[in-house]
């Protein structure tokens, strides 16, 4: 063999560490070009000013080049000696795209099929590998104080490895576990404390009734649980995430509901994963239009990291989206329309079309349409056909929002179908108890957005994009909302807006209203019109820079230090910390309620006294928090007639303009609807009855007693309106155990408001049937899908009366003319939109489910 190097003057061949000199000495593959300038100037920026830096986040737009930038940073650690080096992609499926950009540069590395390689440990190759390799009790990597060093570690597509870095914290008992039946079993009193209603529902099965397990009793309890969960340590339930929270269970949320126990740290103790959090630098990489502030507490980051990332400073937005809001065209361009002429097959298209569904029941809706709907275990390969080719079906993507890259003709017109849910118990306590926090409110405009860069994934990409769902509809509208999208994302609202204004002109009386959406669909992806195209850039090109969200970055840094004092047992310095966010960062009673119920939780290790006291006053600020454990009494409604005109004008008086009110009714009345989860729809009867000048209650969610809702204060006349929104429209009955529910609601009413207190009952559910084995205490109306129809007509009808008029200047007069056109006075009330039930009297005449 002839040794090169001695030809070179017995000279030691000098290996490159700058990554731009590492790139042009790679055995690239042909179809590898040069660098592109933006991937030089990140780099280079990297090398020269930031590689010592211990976090550093990468923001760029899609397509622009983030994996080889990654590769290229760990060669040139590695070349420095500065390993090991690792690449740590959100998932399996990536991992695979990654290696195949590692071989097409040239670039070396390996992989963990059996454990570490000492390729990697030697630091002489880069490590490829997922999320859920690095982050789990059980890791190769090692936990606590035995771990692997590691020289610079770099997370892919962040945003969605901090998803999986908390499930490796989350232990999930589903109800066919023996350890559902023990806990709940454990905590049936303090359950039924904090909702009979709700406990029953999920004893009953209730899909989505959810409870919390007051801290206090897990606290108290806390021996008993880590007892049971310790004998099932080595089940695949608790195998892998047991090391890490054993010696912290009282530290831990928990949730039940019908199907499913989840046991969550509050503050994710990162550190148990030494390679990463000790690593000499960790390098995230995230995408232009993702928000980073949760980094701070989910990674540990520092927030000076956050607030000053490396990027692109040329480029201000990348791709090409219409964003069509068909509703705002034309109230009949609603999303049914949308669904009907879009879930269908279609034999010739040169393109895929997709659907982002938050649920199966929407989901359910395309499917009978004949559209395809993905599960776990085909995604990748209907993801795949769409890539090759396969166009005839509509996908349809369930509840998924990152991870999926669907480029140019994959998917040119993606469908968003209402506000996406959050997945894990714990978030969706978090949105029930803050509906107007900034901090959820990010992120779902991140959820959002991560749904909008499906179908776009590079600077020369395009595709439409409809938003269907009032919902969705009103929060990417909605001057509250939209606040909380990037600056690129918010200019192409504001051009789906301006598009939606052209569109009205468009509109012919004798023409089908889908056809200006067939106009515009057509325009952007089938004949490229220039017109569009230029417009598109113009606007664009007026994007304004980012702002920097200094405020969330100080509350969630608060928030991670008092966490972590709490942990350290320094009780009083975490209450304190608490208290500065309450005093300086929070301007709305729900979210102070929220800050209240932290401090309570922290003061019950000094004393469970001062704790019940504070959480006391976190319940009567948001009346969605755990009821403290005494001392709650309910409010009655008052006799008294109050002036229902003047109610109505301070809940209008509440929204900026007609188009802010419009919206937000749009979305309550969506919500009232069947197959609606039961927390929005009861949520959305509280506003109907606050619309319509009612005093509105919830005394099942206020004081765990009593109704869904109660409406009173007009003409001394009360409507008790017990909610079954999710019960199956193909049921046919009535059951027992809803009827029995109803009496007890009743005797509630009259042990409250006596005898002669005027109530019409009523019961919303999809049938009028009730059961041969059930019976109702006096007379109950019911309320099904026809009627309530009728009356959400009624209350659209209603509110666009108020489109020509200044609220405050309309006449009490007016108002009440309104009223009594569109059938909402009392007498229409209690008339036109409920029917009587019929009883079953021959138990083989409707048989019971």
């Amino acid at each position: 063999m002839i040794d090169f190097g001695k030809k070179l003057g017995e000279k030691q061949v000098e290996k490159k560490t700058r990554p731009i000199d590492i790139y042009s000495n790679l055995d690239r593959r042909s179809i590898a070009g040069p660098l592109r300038p933006v991937q030089n100037e990140i780099l280079e920026d990297w090398f020269d000013n930031k590689q010592n830096d211990k976090d550093l986040i990468i923001k760029l737009h899609t397509g622009e080049g983030k994996t080889l930038i990654g590769l290229l940073i760990l060669q040139s650690k590695i070349n420095q000696g500065n390993g090991p080096c690792a690449f740590i992609c959100p998932n399996i499926y990536l991992v695979q795209q990654v290696v195949s950009e590692a071989r097409k540069f040239g670039i070396p590395f390996c992989l963990t099929d059996n454990g570490l390689p000492n390729e990697f440990i030697e630091g002489k190759k880069i490590l490829i590998t997922h999320v859920q390799k690095l982050f789990n009790g059980k890791s190769i990597f090692g936990i606590d104080n035995k771990y692997t060093n590691i020289g610079c570690v770099i997370l892919d597509d962040s945003h969605a490895c901090i998803d999986a870095i908390k499930n490796s914290f989350t232990i999930k008992i589903k109800n066919s576990h023996p350890l559902y039946d023990k806990i709940l079993t454990l905590f049936k009193d303090d359950l039924k404390e904090q909702g009979t209603g709700d406990f029953l529902d999920i004893c009953n099965g209730d899909y989505d009734a959810l409870l919390p397990i007051p801290y206090w009793a897990w606290i108290d309890k806390k021996d008993e649980v880590s007892s049971m969960l310790s004998d099932f340590r080595e089940d695949n339930t608790l195998t892998f995430v047991w090391p890490l929270i054993k010696n912290s269970i009282e530290h831990c949320y928990v949730y039940i509901t019908s199907h499913t126990i989840e046991i969550t740290p509050y503050h994710i103790p990162i550190e148990k994963f030494g390679s990463f959090a000790n690593a000499n630098q960790r390098i995230l990489m995230s995408a232009t239009t993702q928000d980073d502030s949760f980094f701070i507490k989910g990674l540990n980051f520092n927030k000076n990291a956050i607030q000053h990332p490396l990027k692109n400073t040329e480029q201000k937005w990348s791709g090409e989206k219409m964003i069509l809001i068909p509703s705002l065209i034309d109230d009949a361009l609603d999303r049914d329309l949308i669904v009907t002429n879009f879930a269908k097959p279609l034999e010739k298209i040169p393109f895929g079309r997709v659907v982002l569904a938050p649920s199966l029941r929407k989901a359910n809706q395309y499917e009978k349409l004949g559209s395809t709907v993905a599960t776990s275990n085909n995604i990748l390969e209907l993801t795949d056909n769409l890539r090759k080719g396969n166009y005839q079906n509509t996908l349809i993507i369930v509840n998924r929002y990152d991870g999926i890259d669907l480029p140019d003709e994959a998917c040119r017109i993606l469908i968003i179908d209402s506000l996406p849910y959050f997945d894990s118990l714990v978030d969706k306590y978090e949105e029930r108890c803050r509906k107007h926090s900034d901090i959820i409110n990010i992120r779902l405009a991140q959820k959002i957005e991560q749904g909008l860069g499906r179908s776009v994934r590079g600077e020369k990409d395009y595709s439409v994009i409809m938003l269907v769902g009032a919902d969705l509809v009103k929060f990417v509208n909605s001057l509250k909302t939209n606040k909380y999208f990037s600056q690129q994302t918010r200019a192409q609202i504001g051009i789906g807006l301006k598009i939606a204004e052209f569109a009205k002109d468009e509109l012919k009386d004798d023409e089908p209203r889908l056809k200006v959406i067939l106009n515009l669909v057509s325009q952007s992806i089938i004949n490229r019109d220039e017109g569009w195209k230029g417009f598109y850039q113009s606007e664009m090109n007026n994007t304004l820079s980012e702002e920097i969200k200094c405020d969330i970055y100080n509350i969630l840094e608060l928030e991670q230090e008092a966490e972590s004092n709490y942990m350290m047992r320094n009780y009083e310095k975490a209450c304190s910390i608490i208290q500065t966010i309450i005093d300086k960062h929070t301007n709305e009673d729900s979210e102070r309620g929220w800050y209240m119920q932290t401090m309570a939780r922290y003061e019950y290790s000094m004393s469970g006294v001062n704790s019940n006291k504070i959480q006391k006053i976190a319940f009567n600020l948001n009346l969605q928090l755990l009821k403290p454990k005494d001392g709650i009494t309910y409010k009655k409604i008052g006799h008294i007639n109050e002036n229902r005109i003047r109610k109505i004008k301070l809940w209008i008086s509440g929204y900026v303009d007609y188009n802010d009110l419009s919206l937000a009714v749009d979305a309550i009345l969506n919500d009232f609807s069947f197959g609606i989860d039961s927390e929005k729809f009861e949520s959305a009867v509280k506003e109907i009855g606050s619309l319509l000048g009612f005093n509105s209650q919830r005394p099942d969610k206020e004081i765990r007693k009593g109704p869904d809702n109660l409406w009173g204060g007009i003409d001394n006349m009360f409507f008790l309106i017990e909610c079954k929104n999710e019960v199956a429209e193909s049921r046919e009955v009535i059951n027992k155990h809803e009827a029995a529910q109803m009496n007890s609601h009743s005797a509630w009413f009259k042990s409250e408001y006596g005898e002669e207190a005027k109530v019409k009952r009523i019961l919303i559910i999809p049938t009028k049937n009730l059961s041969y084995a059930a019976d109702f205490d006096g007379e109950v109306s019911i309320m099904r899908r026809g009627k309530m129809n009728f009356l959400k007509k009624a209350i659209k009808s209603f509110i666009k009366e108020f489109k020509p008029f200044v609220i405050n200047e309309i006449s009490d007069e007016t108002i009440q003319g309104f009223i009594n056109t569109h059938k909402l006075n009392i007498n229409n009330l209690k008339a036109e939109y409920t029917e009587a039930y019929f009883h079953v009297r021959n138990n083989k005449e409707i048989v019971e489910e």
